[in-house]
């Protein structure tokens, strides 16, 4: 947890970037939010709503897709953590942005890690969001919880990260994104 502790210390690094429609995928930007309890570090995970028409009932990160009123895509995710979780920007401290995250549903999304402030509180919009939980990043660490997830995709078999936790399957475009943070902490 070495690497967590210090790169939750940095100052924040994060070029803003106009949004640029790229061959038809739309952008949308996600936080990867931590939380520290107790000296225990864990990661916010959301649990969508059956009644949704795309990604319904999947676990996934706070954010959504970009909006004409956005700034950026940093302002997209602040907006939606809000309207899905009732976290509000002063709630939050950005610590740095991972790699963008091309989806088969026709979305690049730009993740970034956050830290949530102690005192904030969360409180699930009950429309789209129905639930939320708190993973120890530890526990997401063990490789008893860690799969592989096999697809067709224009008839070539992808094979992708997963993670099964309290009965939870975490895949897709959420899983691929904690891949790529938990790499950046552990090696």
């Amino acid at each position: 947890m070495d690497k967590l502790r210090e790169l939750l210390t940095k100052n924040s690094v994060f070029e803003y970037e106009n949004i640029t429609n790229t061959k038809g995928y739309k952008s949308a930007a996600v936080f990867l939010p931590i939380s520290i309890k107790n000296e225990d570090y864990s990661i916010l995970f959301l649990e969508r709503s059956s009644n949704l028409y795309s990604h319904s009932g999947e676990i996934c990160f706070p954010g959504g897709a970009f909006e004409n009123d956005d700034i950026n895509l940093l302002n997209t995710a602040y907006r939606e953590t809000e309207e899905e979780v009732g976290l509000k920007q002063e709630n939050i401290k950005l610590i740095s942005s991972l790699s963008k995250e091309k989806t088969r549903t026709g979305f690049i999304i730009q993740p970034f890690i956050v830290l949530i402030k102690e005192e904030a509180e969360i409180k699930v919009d009950g429309e789209e969001i129905v639930d939320y939980s708190f993973i120890s990043i530890s526990e997401l660490i063990s490789k008893k919880n860690k799969r592989r997830y096999y697809f067709l995709s224009n008839e070539l078999l992808i094979n992708k990260p997963a993670y099964i936790i309290n009965n939870q399957l975490i895949w897709g475009a959420t899983a691929t994104i904690l891949e790529e943070f938990l790499n950046m902490i552990v090696s």
